[in-house]
């Protein structure tokens, strides 16, 4: 039992921690593009933001990457891809500068 108490408290802690990343790459994107201008709702940026998170972590994960694509291929149809594509770029971007400062 106390391994799982372990496994969990690693987990939950990997929770919060992946959830302070997602929150710093929203307020680095917001130095980037007013987010207020951006036709995207609160939560289609918190999901975009987690999904490019997810597929920096897991970059040979085809599932990790379809499902960003998938994701990202939605909010192009709902608000166009001239809209999504810079801000996909830099979601990119900052999650390669949180990794290298992960390092």
């Amino acid at each position: 039992m106390g391994r799982r108490k372990a496994v969990n408290w690693k987990s939950e802690h990997r929770k919060v921690y992946e959830a302070r990343v997602v929150s710093d790459s929203i307020s680095r994107l917001a130095r980037r593009f007013d987010l207020k201008a951006l036709p995207f709702s609160e939560e289609e940026l918190q999901i975009l933001a987690k999904r490019a998170r997810e597929s920096f972590r897991a970059f040979r994960s085809a599932e990790k990457k379809e499902r960003l694509l998938s994701f990202k291929n939605r909010l192009s149809t709902l608000h166009g891809e001239t809209c999504v594509e810079p801000v996909w770029i830099a979601l990119e971007q900052i999650n390669n500068e949180i990794g290298y400062e992960e390092k």
